[in-house]
């Protein structure tokens, strides 16, 4: 993991903006399950133009029927791309790895409130169960050569 002290202390969030939204609901409301198990995953980009950072986070959800068969039935899919943009106050280069993990952890981090309220307003509409995205985690990278930050995560 990338040390970020420095870049945390001299970077500062200008706004979230939702750049594109969708969500699919596979059941009538009367037709699905009471209880959902969720999968959450997340692929975030990242952009630097002069004293500026974008982020793109990417959130993705999939509802299934909370069986105890092998046979899951897709009730529900969410997708939604929040756009983050930062000024940086410094003209100190910052690594592509320093910059990757600054919008995998923290970007992602800011994201989180709104991907939480975009799927829990959004099954409203929609009269599926409600369900509540669990808290951000930063998972530890894996020992292994790292894959860039456009990879996915997952979260159960």
């Amino acid at each position: 993991m990338a040390d970020l002290s420095k870049l945390v202390s001299v970077i500062q969030i200008e706004g979230v903006r939702l750049c594109e939204g969708s969500c699919r609901s596979f059941v009538r409301p009367s037709d699905s399950e009471e209880d959902l198990k969720v999968k959450v995953a997340y692929s975030t980009a990242v952009t630097r133009q002069d004293n500026s950072l974008l982020v793109k986070a990417d959130f993705n959800l999939k509802g299934h029927t909370d069986t105890d068969t092998d046979e899951e039935r897709l009730l529900v899919e969410m997708r939604c791309v929040f756009e983050l943009s930062y000024k940086l106050s410094s003209d100190k280069d910052f690594s592509t790895e320093e910059l990757d993990e600054f919008g995998r952890v923290n970007a992602v981090f800011n994201a989180w409130p709104y991907w939480r309220e975009y799927v829990q307003t959004s099954l409203a509409r929609m009269s599926m169960p409600i369900v509540t995205v669990p808290v951000f985690r930063v998972l530890p990278r894996p020992a292994a050569k790292s894959q860039g930050s456009r990879r996915p995560k997952e979260l159960n």
